[in-house]
């Protein structure tokens, strides 16, 4: 079973029993609310959605009200704005702030470590060159000196630490790149992680690393206003689940 058809497993007979309340769909994060003030996020791929018309979502305006399993079940399509909201609906259900550890990958990193960094994650980015024996970034959207983003399947295979981006869930290729992995550590990292070890059993995974909504109002006016994960500090709390 893949990923995305876990975290449906593992959420569907919650998100029948809630209430979608609001949505904000902005140019960096996407957020859920469900009745129970519970909330989720997940990244927006506003850049790479097939855009044919003013109108993105033809359900705008008729999400608000439905039932969660609505949204859940849009996990299964291939477009990236229904797998978004889908995620933040999950990461609503599932993500909890129970067995979480205050953790940061650049604790695993020394001058021993290889690091092959799948999706690009600029705050940590000179941290980890200053501290690692070898380190690659693989990013579909190339920046300066990384790889494109099928480097990866072959990068994967020979670091001993791999920092993969949780929107590799969104747009489905996690279970290729987990799979492709023989990193000891092996790290989702992201607000949009699913910190759900279930999930994640029978994978390469070893870290969870994602973020709880703490300020649900707060969170809602910044990724309106076009906030990515700098102002989403003020809303959210790391944490991490170890898979071992």
């Amino acid at each position: 079973m893949y990923i995305h058809e876990k975290i449906y497993e593992k959420a569907v007979s919650q998100a029948k029993k809630l209430t979608v309340t609001d949505i904000r769909i902005g140019i960096g994060y996407t957020i859920v609310e469900l009745d129970e003030k519970i909330a989720g996020i997940a990244y927006s791929f506003t850049k790479e959605l097939n855009i044919q018309s003013c109108t993105v979502l033809e359900d705008a305006g008729c999400m608000i009200g439905k039932r969660a399993d609505y949204l859940l079940e849009k996990i299964f399509s291939y477009n990236l704005l229904d797998s978004s909201l889908a995620l933040s609906c999950a990461n609503a259900i599932l993500n909890r702030d129970q067995n979480s550890i205050d953790y940061d990958i650049i604790e695993a990193v020394n001058k021993e470590t290889s690091v092959a960094m799948i999706g690009y994650f600029s705050p940590i980015v000179p941290l980890i060159e200053k501290k690692s024996k070898s380190f690659v970034i693989c990013e579909r959207s190339l920046k300066e000196n990384s790889y494109p983003d099928y480097a990866a399947y072959f990068e994967l295979e020979k670091c001993d630490i791999a920092v993969i981006s949780a929107t590799t869930i969104i747009n489905k290729t996690i279970d290729v790149l987990l799979e492709k992995t023989k990193a000891e550590v092996a790290a989702i990292l992201g607000p949009s992680t699913i910190m759900d070890k279930e999930i994640f059993q029978d994978t390469n995974a070893t870290h969870l690393c994602g973020s709880f909504v703490t300020d649900i109002e707060k969170a809602k006016q910044m990724i309106s206003q076009g906030g990515g994960t700098k102002k989403l500090k003020k809303a959210t709390k790391k944490g991490c689940v170890v898979c071992l």
